[in-house]
């Protein structure tokens, strides 16, 4: 069954505006929800799905969330549902790499210091092989291979401890994603559904892409749905075939043209990112600024004075040079600190996001990494923040107090952490005084919360923690919110696909030691920035440096010619299209 692809550029409703539409169509069609089956990638956009589709007519109030486990779910899970009973990895359990240390000798697994599976680089390396359809050795040897992602093994490490995990897994009963995919592909039972949708199609890898077409093989009248963007096909290392969807997507059976999140300024700059590769792939696609709707998605108050609902978001584009001070960073730096805006640092990987990190603390601004909590906890800010009020004799709640006592030791408290539960005492306010006589608090303690704590868990030496203690009296200087979001993340663009933030800066300046196609480049570059709503921020390197260089170039480093206008240094270059149509050749664009 050949898929019908809708297309749509970033935030133009591909989720919530066409999909939720066509799931109400095909309600329509087939009487019930029994055979129509949603997939996505994430947890959190079949939530997101999931809650749009239980709005409907005639799913709210007649199904609940129960019925639709198994009908709009994540790929994966769709599989496993179809197969005999095995337990499954988790692979945030830290027991598993454990029990491998033992069983291979403590040595291999031990090579690398991550505690999961997740994100221990000898399984990242099994997946990307896998979702690449090859074998170890065939991966290890492709010339796509990056093997600075998987230090510090090399390849006979690979094969002697995938012998281990395989014989682990089977002698426990385990099953990875890996397995789940290849038995569910493996299974001679037709499908029987009516209706198939797969949201951001184009993140799916070679054996995904494989069991979806097995899902699909019987669907009704061709309702067979491929929702994404080929242009943000940004997981190639993991298998994903971005020559197969830009070339099946260049004439959609849909698609979508209204933009819901850029404004003109982003909305500009993205398109000067990704024509070429339009260009080149023989398609165009139509990607309007978004327009101010009636609360601008709940955020009326971001909406500037004079604008009204039907007006294009405007917004700015500005460059930085390696975050040096400039006019373009002031205007940053204020906007930060004196608007409620979010805002996403995003970047390639090491050592941008120390560059990033180090620059938000010295700034003193509360932040996060995206899906993670913040830096400093909302808990360990108020802590700091109310200590000086508490001592002056202001009364605080029980929950604080027990707050406070997370953070201290003998230095403060009679007997030292954690010997008092608080298990008689009613919940109001105490004040410092009640807590001496309590035996509780030691008298006359110091106003500076930093000076009389002990030293954070998470921190390796005495600078560190304060350093930590520096960071955290910025951060209380300049006002933070305790009780709102942290309005200030970062994180990989890898990480951020997905996400939409009022302001993005996007750094560009990382160093590559190996050459990358100039498809790749384009597209992550075109993801990265189109995260973003009013305004974005490039930051590239000084011409001093040569990071940022090889991948646009493709070949060794020599000082970035700056001055050059990089999008005409691309304009009369075309691929070899014999590499285009074979995309493992695709990477030796020259």
């Amino acid at each position: 069954m050949e898929p019908r692809f809708i297309v749509g550029p970033p935030g133009t409703g591909k989720t919530y505006k066409w999909i939720v539409k066509k799931y109400k169509e095909l309600l329509a069609i087939c009487g019930s929800p029994d055979f129509i089956i949603c997939l996505s990638h994430t947890r959190e956009a079949v939530r997101q799905l999931l809650n749009a589709i239980m709005e409907l007519d005639g799913i709210k109030g007649e199904y609940d969330d129960d019925f639709f486990e198994h009908r709009i779910c994540t790929i994966h899970h769709y599989c496993k549902q179809k197969l005999l009973h095995r337990k499954v990895i988790d692979e945030e359990d830290p027991e598993h790499i454990k029990e491998l240390i033992i069983r291979d000798g403590g040595t291999g697994f031990r090579m690398s210091k991550e505690k999961i599976i997740k994100k221990h680089p000898f399984f990242r390396f099994l997946s990307d092989a896998y979702g690449n359809g090859r074998e170890i050795e065939e991966h290890w040897n492709h010339l796509n291979t990056e093997h600075e992602e998987y230090k510090p093994y090399r390849l006979h490490h690979i094969e002697a401890l995938n012998e281990v995990w395989e014989k682990y897994k089977k002698d426990e009963g385990w099953y990875d994603f890996a397995d789940m995919i290849n038995e569910f592909n493996s299974l001679t039972k037709e499908s029987d559904i009516e209706a198939l949708i797969v949201d951001e199609a184009q993140d799916s890898n070679r054996p995904q892409m494989k069991a979806i077409q097995k899902i699909a093989k019987n669907v009704k009248d061709g309702h067979f749905y491929l929702v994404g963007d080929p242009d943000q096909t940004i997981f190639e290392f993991a298998g994903s075939d971005a020559d197969y969807f830009h070339k099946a997507a260049a004439n959609p059976y849909w698609e979508l043209k209204e933009g819901l999140r850029c404004g003109k300024a982003i909305n500009t700059f993205c398109k000067e990112i990704i024509t070429p590769l339009w260009r080149d792939y023989k398609y165009e696609r139509t990607w309007l600024p978004a327009r101010y709707d009636e609360d601008y998605h709940g955020k009326r108050n971001l909406i500037p004075e004079g604008c009204k609902a039907g007006d294009i978001i405007e917004g700015h584009k500005y460059e930085l040079t390696d975050l040096e001070p400039s006019k373009n960073l002031d205007i940053l730096l204020d906007k930060m600190r004196n608007t409620k805006q979010s805002f996403i640092f995003a970047y390639r990987g090491y050592p941008s996001n120390i560059y990033i990190t180090d620059f938000l603390k010295h700034h003193g601004f509360e932040f996060a990494h995206v899906g993670n909590n913040p830096h400093v906890s909302k808990k360990e800010l108020r802590c700091h923040k109310e200590w000086p009020e508490f001592i002056d004799g202001k009364p605080k709640s029980l929950k604080q107090i027990k707050d406070f006592l997370y953070y201290l030791g003998n230095k403060a408290v009679v007997h030292g952490k954690g010997k008092f539960k608080f298990e008689d005492w009613v919940k109001r306010d105490y004040t410092y005084a009640e807590l001496i006589n309590a035996r509780i608090f030691l008298p006359n303690l110091n106003k500076q919360f930093d000076l009389i704590r002990k030293r954070h868990k998470g921190t390796l030496t005495k600078k560190d923690h304060d350093d930590r203690m520096i960071y955290i009296k910025k951060v209380l200087k300049n006002g933070v919110d305790l009780d709102g979001d942290v309005r200030i993340k970062h994180g990989s663009i890898h990480i951020i696909k997905g996400t939409t933030f009022d302001n993005v800066v996007g750094d560009l300046s990382i160093y590559r030691l190996k050459a990358e196609p100039f498809y790749v480049q384009r597209r992550l570059k075109y993801t990265m920035f189109s995260r973003g709503i009013f305004d974005c921020w490039v930051i590239k390197a000084t011409s001093s440096k040569t990071r940022g260089l090889l991948g646009d170039y493709g070949h060794v480093p020599r000082p970035r010619p700056w001055s050059m206008d990089e999008d005409n240094f691309h304009r009369n270059w075309r691929p070899d299209w014999n590499e285009i149509e074979n995309p493992d050749n695709n990477d030796r664009r020259i």
